[in-house]
């Protein structure tokens, strides 16, 4: 009989002995309320290949709510292409859950502004696309999402003809990196002292200017107290006193609570210190809520602040935090204005989740 974390022994009788467990009975169970617990037990149930898992796709319960205003039939078509999109094609690779929350962040408006006129994508016209697309200030996004969406009804045989070929995708969205102000700064130095986790994070992004990522997935041995010195693969850094001393705290703190875990990872939590795997997105984004910058916007301000000592040198740029050559210029345009960069680079209008 399978067991979760503690020995607390789940009540399997009445599915007998190789009988699987839907995650939505876990969840059900009197001592496994908590999110976490259940999270934990179905790890384990689907380790032993006993979980039927029936949980719903979060990603596309959020499609159908976005889709939820949209023409019942255009909203069929568009979930045609989301599919698509998501999970592949004969000619075509699944694409990430970002990228599929974007294409259909970019396509909505039109589909919304199509069933105020039209029960089918088949009645849309070029004309409708472009002068859709005229009232957005940057419709690269828009016109991306556009094009691909009518291509691949195309392709599926629900359009006869596809009335985005060839329309012009505009100019990609440009951003410039603008530094952090002081108040940001004093806010994020007053949250990082009572969270030891906080503190190391916005060291290695803001200080070492690490991906998130990168930070989440870093091991334990690339802190070298011996040598002073931050490794992982082409980073090589020696380790400031604020980094260091953030480090200890912290590996103090991951010592205290979790003793006897084997995970490799600097960063740990409840759910990965039981297993070898690094911390997700999900722990990363509770710890930066209610801080006024993104982990983006940290790694960007210490990008801007060296090259404000090199006089913007985007080759220096480039060798010390192993970014390409156009990332490099796209930080010493703060520092050298282009003249032909748009100022407006907003999209169009757009519901947000």
């Amino acid at each position: 009989m399978p067991t979760c974390t503690g020995g607390r022994p789940l009540l399997t009788a009445v599915h007998g002995p190789h009988g699987t467990i839907k995650a939505s009975t876990v969840a059900t169970l009197p001592r496994q309320q908590s999110r976490r617990s259940v999270i934990r037990v179905t790890e384990v149930l689907a380790h032993l290949a006993l979980l039927d898992d029936d949980r719903i796709d979060p990603l596309d319960a959020w499609i159908h709510r976005r889709l939820a205003s949209v023409h019942p039939e255009i909203r069929k078509e568009a979930l045609v292409w989301i599919r698509i999109v998501r999970h592949g094609g004969p000619r075509r690779r699944p694409r990430s859950t970002t990228t599929v929350r974007n294409q259909t962040n970019s396509a909505i408006p039109f589909l919304l502004a199509c069933s105020q006129r039209y029960r089918t994508l088949r009645h849309v016209s070029r004309a409708d696309i472009t002068e859709w697309l005229a009232q957005c200030a940057a419709p690269h996004n828009e016109a991306v999402a556009l094009r691909d969406m009518f291509k691949t009804l195309k392709s599926e045989r629900l359009l006869f003809a596809n009335p985005a070929r060839g329309v012009s995708l505009g100019s990609r969205p440009s951003s410039v990196p603008t530094p952090l102000s002081p108040e940001t700064i004093q806010s994020l130095t007053a949250a990082a002292e009572t969270n030891p986790a906080l503190k190391l994070l916005i060291a290695l992004v803001g200080i070492h200017a690490l991906y998130p990522h990168q930070a989440r997935a870093l091991p334990l041995i690339a802190i070298d107290f011996t040598r002073g010195r931050l490794t992982l693969g082409d980073i090589d850094h020696p380790l400031d006193a604020f980094t260091q001393q953030a480090a200890v705290d912290y590996i103090h703190l991951r010592h205290q609570r979790w003793p006897h875990t084997r995970n490799p990872h600097l960063f740990i939590s409840s759910q990965t210190a039981h297993t070898r795997a690094p911390v997700t997105i999900g722990w990363m984004q509770p710890l930066l809520r209610g801080l006024p910058v993104t982990a983006r916007q940290l790694r960007e301000d210490r990008i801007l602040e060296e090259a404000a000592v090199t006089d913007a040198d985007p080759q220096h740029l480039c060798a010390v935090f192993n970014i390409t050559p156009e990332t490099g210029l796209r930080y010493t345009r703060f520092f050298h204005p282009d003249p032909t960069d748009s100022d407006d680079v907003s999209g169009c209008n757009m519901e947000t989740s």
